[in-house]
């Protein structure tokens, strides 16, 4: 990660909790197989991030900054964001962080100084090839930002309805583009799938309403949430195949807010942030562990193991 470096290795694992006794104390419905705990000196407010760097910290955003933690919960030091809201780091690319808030996208270079910033809600997402970095306009269309300071370089065609959410295929060679749908308009909700380099529209997968939080896992399987279930996706030759559509919580409780999928595309958490979190297996959709002590967010290390966010601790989940 290239957030600034900060003076002093990772200490080792000074408030680990045996499992045991983590069971003994855990609420109904908590069946996440916790390995470690790491506690954390202050509270820290619902709508905190996460995010883990190569050399194992813990950075934690909060409304205007972002603080590195060690595994004994020991604070190492942070970065002032000038942006308001709280950030969440997206991810890292030839020596420059990637961030957003609710209101606004920007680059940080390699010294932690804010490079480039776009005021929009609209969602990002990456190119994995480095070339640009994706987001919308308010009327659906797709952008192609310069990754070194998020000018826009060029545009598709509107759309006619507001983006929800982007996703990229593992090679960059596709960009799923969901659209929220606009009666007056005609146009429907669903995904359209648009060539990389032409923005060529290839085929439209329809859903019931804007999906959000889309993640593309390793081997090109898509995931997004529609409404209060989590759905699974997978590109063929006449476009996206529905896999699996898995249900979150009961009518009129709270849609998941999050997916995070594993390093290895075997699992993804569903994260309902300052509710509940579950773990789904990427094959059917099947909960797997779930917790419901209020997580605020959640990141998966190189190794595969999910570190959970809490008020006062992150728990790693094997």
């Amino acid at each position: 990660m290239h957030l600034p470096k900060i003076l002093g290795g990772p200490a080792r694992l000074a408030a680990a909790l045996a499992a045991v006794a983590l069971a003994a104390c855990a609420p109904k419905n908590e069946t996440l197989r916790t390995l470690e705990s790491v506690v954390l000196r202050d509270s820290v407010p619902v709508d905190a991030t996460l995010w883990l760097d190569h050399a194992g910290r813990a950075w934690v955003g909060r409304a205007g900054s972002l603080t590195a933690f060690d595994t004994a919960g020991n604070a190492l030091g942070g970065m002032a964001v000038p942006l308001r809201g709280t950030p969440q780091v997206l991810w890292t690319a030839k020596g420059r962080t990637y961030l957003r808030t609710a209101g606004a996208a920007a680059v940080a270079n390699a010294q932690g100084r804010q490079a480039g910033v776009r005021r929009s809600e609209a969602p990002v997402a990456a190119d994995p090839r480095g070339r640009w970095v994706y987001t919308a306009t308010r009327t659906g269309s797709v952008l192609g930002l310069s990754p070194e300071t998020l000018a826009a370089r060029w545009g598709w065609p509107d759309a006619g309805s507001a983006v929800t959410s982007l996703a990229v295929s593992p090679l960059g060679d596709r960009v799923y583009v969901a659209l929220a749908g606009n009666s007056a308009r005609q146009v429907n909700a669903g995904i359209e799938i648009r060539d990389a380099l032409s923005g060529r529209l290839l085929s439209t997968f329809l859903t019931d309403a804007g999906m959000k939080a889309l993640q593309v896992g390793p081997d090109g399987t898509l995931y997004g949430v529609v409404g209060g279930s989590v759905m699974a996706l997978r590109h063929g030759p006449e476009g996206l195949k529905q896999l699996w559509v898995r249900k979150m919580g009961g009518i009129g409780g709270p849609d998941p807010d999050a997916l995070r999928v594993s390093p290895d595309g075997a699992r993804v958490a569903v994260l309902e942030r300052g509710r509940s979190l579950h773990l789904l297996a990427a094959a059917d959709g099947k909960v797997l562990q779930e917790s419901k002590r209020a997580p605020r967010d959640a990141a998966w290390d190189a190794s595969g193991r999910l570190w959970v966010l809490g008020a006062r601790e992150i728990r790693i989940v094997r």
